[in-house]
């Protein structure tokens, strides 16, 4: 790994360093991985390790919602690190798309519901 970059496949859009990434992109990205990318060299295979082994089991599941809104009001602890950080990711994804703001108590399968219908809508 060394100097290598880690090369990911987009899954499904997503916002990276301030662009939003259609599914089937190739982008590099050197912060840590979540589940919408696929590694693509042993970089980013290294780093999905890491993150997988970093936070707890359902960090791997396709949809980790119990991380999100486990009725914590925001206050993560330890547990919640990787919830908020996926929060704050629909958050982006939701401005990006609807040109404002979500509500500030808007849960993360609300956010999803919500940027999977406008998607339709969009046809993306």
């Amino acid at each position: 790994m060394s100097g290598e970059k880690a090369r990911y496949r987009v899954l499904r859009l997503s916002h990276i360093h301030n662009n939003l990434w259609p599914e089937g992109s190739e982008v590099e990205y050197d912060g840590e991985p979540g589940t919408a990318l696929e590694p693509l060299n042993d970089a980013a295979k290294a780093a999905k390790a890491k993150a997988k082994h970093k936070g707890d089991t359902p960090a791997a599941v396709v949809e980790p919602k119990p991380l999100n809104d486990g009725g914590n009001g925001g206050e993560g602890g330890n547990v919640g690190n990787g919830g908020d950080d996926d929060l704050d990711k629909l958050r982006e994804e939701y401005e990006v798309l609807f040109n404002e703001k979500p509500h500030h108590n808007a849960k993360a399968e609300t956010l999803r519901e919500k940027i999977a219908d406008k998607r339709t809508e969009l046809g993306v």
